[in-house]
């Protein structure tokens, strides 16, 4: 467990580290804060020359997860020392049980779906990657005493770094290549995934699908005695947003009844709850238009549409590509792909066209003036925006990216 009373160094002042800074000045902690980029007006900061010089005055380093710690870098020797603010949780939590899950895609969809269902009985909050942090609130004892189950959203720098986080269960919902610009290669990214088997506590399960398993088993070290396969029940292929969503509570079944049998799910009744994450934005005249801005995956982008049955649809990708796997092209089939953005080429690079055309574009306003033509002339089906990459190209993240689709499309549309 770390201890309070020792000496932090806040390394990167992003919002990770303000938030812990609230968290150590409420515990009347000692600690400085550095940052290579932004200029901080606080009296704990320090300069580079005093951070060089006195590094080892510091007994603990807390980073923000998306730091890569590699050989090069500065705190590569104090490795051991590291932590970012998941890790300060083993210090608040008591009677809570705690449910982590990681995958490539879907963890925030899973954790609203787990939230919902265990709403009804218990309740139940979801902090982490997903984009809420409870560390900086000045109650924080009191605020934890009303919680019974806390879901936390892990991304593979987190799982990459963390050290004292302790958790009830953990689920894995699927792994594409993801994040090699971060991780050496695709094996050091699965391992990285797969670390979450190490968070549990003693008797504690890791809930996967049995056909992730059997992939990785062979190159990974597994717990055997820790897994729970998943419902592997494959939906009916039907409304694209219906499938994913089965698939998903699919994914939770199991984990659910072993929280609490008498606890139920009816598909039904559950919600469709995040925007940008195969959001249904338009449905008229025999046409809809998903927008799934929040998929930043080529791999996955391509599986969705791969899922509507139909030749009378449209693909829109594009953003900041992400850095996939040497000699990687995924198949596409019957579509209509629109590209837009700086990296079109290397979108085109990875694609394998089969009685499919494509067409590149600077932005999304352009982008959407051609569908606002071409769906006037022709009859399509399906329009499926999910980017398969990055947003941070013209866009502050994908939520500011799909409100502007969304925008766009309300215009030539509604």
């Amino acid at each position: 467990m770390i201890n309070l009373n020792k000496k932090f160094l806040i390394y990167g002042y992003g919002i990770s580290g303000e938030s812990i800074e609230r968290y150590l000045k409420n515990k009347n902690c000692n600690y400085n804060i550095y940052d290579d980029f932004k200029k901080i007006t606080n009296k704990k900061t320090i300069n580079k020359d005093y951070l060089y010089n006195n590094i080892n005055e510091y007994d603990y380093f807390i980073v923000s997860p998306s730091i890569k710690i590699n050989k090069k870098h500065l705190l590569y020797k104090y490795k051991n020392k590291i932590l970012i603010d998941l890790d300060f949780l083993s210090v608040e939590l008591s009677k809570q049980k705690i449910i982590g899950v990681t995958g490539t895609e879907g963890k925030s969809s899973t954790c609203c779906y787990l939230k919902e269902i265990l709403s009804k009985k218990y309740k139940t909050e979801i902090i982490g990657n997903f984009g809420n942090t409870i560390l900086d609130k000045r109650d924080l004892v009191n605020y934890l005493s009303k919680v019974d189950i806390l879901i936390i959203e892990l991304s593979s720098y987190q799982l990459d770094k963390v050290k004292f986080l302790k958790l009830h269960y953990a689920i894995i919902t699927n792994i594409f290549s993801d994040h090699l610009n971060y991780h050496d290669n695709i094996k050091e990214y699965i391992n990285s995934k797969f670390r979450i088997q190490n968070l549990l506590y003693k008797n504690c399960n890791l809930y996967l699908s049995k056909k992730l398993f059997l992939k990785y088993q062979r190159n990974l070290k597994i717990n055997k005695k820790r897994l729970v396969f998943t419902n592997n029940r494959i939906p009916i292929k039907k409304d694209l947003v219906d499938y994913i969503k089965e698939l998903n509570l699919n994914s939770i079944s199991k984990l659910v009844y072993n929280i609490d049998p008498q606890i139920k799910i009816d598909t039904s009744l559950v919600s469709n709850v995040l925007n940008y994450r195969n959001q249904l934005i338009y449905n008229l005249n025999n046409l809809k238009i998903y927008n799934d801005s929040k998929c930043t995956n080529l791999n996955n982008a391509i599986f969705k549409n791969n899922l509507i049955n139909s030749s009378r649809k449209i693909l829109i990708l594009g953003g900041k590509f992400k850095k996939q796997l040497k000699n990687t092209k995924f198949n596409i089939s019957n579509t209509l792909v629109l590209i837009f953005g700086n990296h079109t080429n290397l979108f085109i690079d990875h694609l394998n066209f089969i009685n499919s055309n494509y067409y590149k574009f600077t932005n999304l306003n352009e982008l959407v003036k051609f569908l606002n033509v071409n769906l006037k002339v022709n009859k399509y089906n399906y329009v499926l925006f999910s980017p398969g990459g990055e947003s941070f190209d013209y866009y502050k993240n994908y939520v500011d990216r799909g409100k502007h689709f969304n925008k766009l499309i309300k215009k030539v549309l509604f």
